[in-house]
């Protein structure tokens, strides 16, 4: 049987014609989504040092700033600096300065070393209770001989003889952590570690939110406003929706971590958000915080760019015969980073609000620079003193004007809503009352047949 060619023909141009728009269309969203430069920070600044919080090491700071951590983990220096760490004579590393410090960074990608300054930290700790924290005592850190080899056999670290010295020197009961123990507990506080700040990422089209909880409890929540995206991380793309606006609660742990972060995985109790959270965490997935920033990492797969200019003509270079790739051919990929600052939590309404501080899962309304609104509710209960059918757990994404004297808010251009009535969508051009208490602390938000709430400020 013949075939018509010329028929075919056309509609293979047809397809990669339809193909090819996507893909341009793709790239354009890639392009409208970059961020603008962040000016970089100068002059003073403090950091954590951080498995729990390590009190007792020394420090000191390329600008010349110097100290021992305090019990919260604390250090000074000045944007730009370099610091080097050190317990007694032994020196634990030189990194760039920034708001956490951890094993990890100290480690440099040096699996025995992270290991090793695990089980330093926790077997120096003086009443061997890590719960609160880590205090290393000075006759500990004096007595610390600079021989003792960080990047040893983490299988035998522990039983360094200058790493018993200093602890008979302070006095410290128990034993010494092994390499497991060190490591258990080190991925126990990923969360915490992740919830020094509120994080938001932002661009024109999207907006996305992450709380954590410092308690232990490894609780999380997270909100999207964002298009609805049926292409996975790779841009690989199918009929199902992949990404969608919506909202995640629910309580993740870390499981393991390398150079890159922890890699988590979570339960959610809510989610709505398809894909956006951490309900779907992939092999190479890795969140972590250098205290400035909340990056979530992946590996994904380097796409291949066009081999002509315009549109037009890369269609008509395709309808050429394609070469196929090679079956053991191996994928190109890369690190792909999204970064999120810190919430600006800082002037009158700007910030973030929620009606339960303490909670996790408490609805968060958001006040950004922009005069952007965001509504994050994981209850569907935000403005509902009683249950309502028409409320959903979701987010709001909204412009606002205030006017701080009269306290007098007004909403309005609702993109995204997918939490029902749960929140202020039906208020929407009317006026309604955000009033700030005299320390900026607390506030009460009412309106016609909007009952008081009580909003507290979320200072981190």
């Amino acid at each position: 049987m013949k075939t018509d060619n010329k028929q075919t023909t056309i509609q293979l141009l047809i397809t990669s014609l339809f193909a090819l728009t996507l893909t341009a269309c793709d790239s354009q969203q890639e392009a409208t989504s970059n961020k603008k430069p962040v000016a970089q920070a100068q002059g003073p600044a403090t950091g954590i040092l951080a498995d729990s919080a390590v009190e007792g090491v020394s420090y000191s700071a390329s600008s010349g700033a110097s100290g021992v951590t305090d019990v919260t983990g604390l250090y000074k220096f000045n944007h730009g600096d370099s610091i080097e760490f050190h317990i007694g004579k032994l020196n634990l590393g030189k990194i760039p300065g920034t708001g956490l410090t951890t094993p990890i960074e100290l480690a440099a990608g040096d699996r025995n070393k992270l290991l090793n300054l695990l089980v330093l930290f926790q077997s120096l700790d003086a009443d061997n209770n890590l719960a609160n924290g880590i205090s290393i005592p000075k006759t500990a850190a004096d007595a610390l001989d600079a021989s003792l080899d960080l990047k040893a056999d983490p299988g035998t670290f522990p039983s360094s003889p200058a790493l018993a010295t200093a602890r008979e020197a302070a006095g410290i009961a128990g034993s010494i952590k092994t390499a497991d123990e060190a490591n258990a507990h080190f991925l126990s506080q990923a969360v915490n570690l992740l919830g020094g700040h509120l994080w938001v990422n932002q661009d024109d089209t999207s907006l996305n939110f992450f709380r954590f909880s410092t308690d232990g409890s490894g609780e999380y929540l997270h909100g999207i406003a964002t298009p609805d995206d049926s292409c996975d991380a790779n841009r690989a793309c199918g009929s199902k929706l992949v990404f969608t606006a919506g909202v995640e609660y629910g309580t993740a742990k870390a499981t393991e971590y390398d150079e890159r972060g922890f890699k988590l995985v979570s339960t959610p109790e809510v989610d709505t958000d398809l894909q956006s959270g951490l309900s779907h965490p992939r092999p190479n997935w890795r969140v972590y915080t250098n205290g400035n920033e909340l990056i979530i990492s992946d590996i994904v797969i380097v796409q291949r760019e066009r081999e002509q200019a315009s549109l037009f003509g890369e269609l008509f270079h395709i309808s050429k015969p394609i070469e196929l790739s090679s079956d053991d051919e191996v994928a190109e990929t890369t690190v792909q980073e999204i970064r999120y600052h810190k919430m600006d939590n800082s002037q009158s309404i700007v910030g973030a609000w929620t009606m339960d501080k303490d909670s996790i899962k408490s609805p968060v309304f958001l006040f950004f620079p922009d005069n952007r609104y965001m509504l994050v509710d994981p209850v569907g209960s935000a403005t509902q003193s009683t249950p309502a059918a028409c409320a959903k757990p979701g987010v709001e994404l909204a412009t606002y004007a205030f006017d701080a004297a009269s306290g007098t808010l007004k909403l309005s251009s609702f993109t995204y809503n997918t939490a029902g009535c749960a929140g202020l969508s039906e208020y929407s051009g009317k006026p309604i009352t955000f009033k700030i208490d005299t320390g900026a602390q607390n506030a009460t938000l009412s309106g016609e047949r909007l009952a008081p709430i009580t909003l507290q400020r979320l200072s981190n």
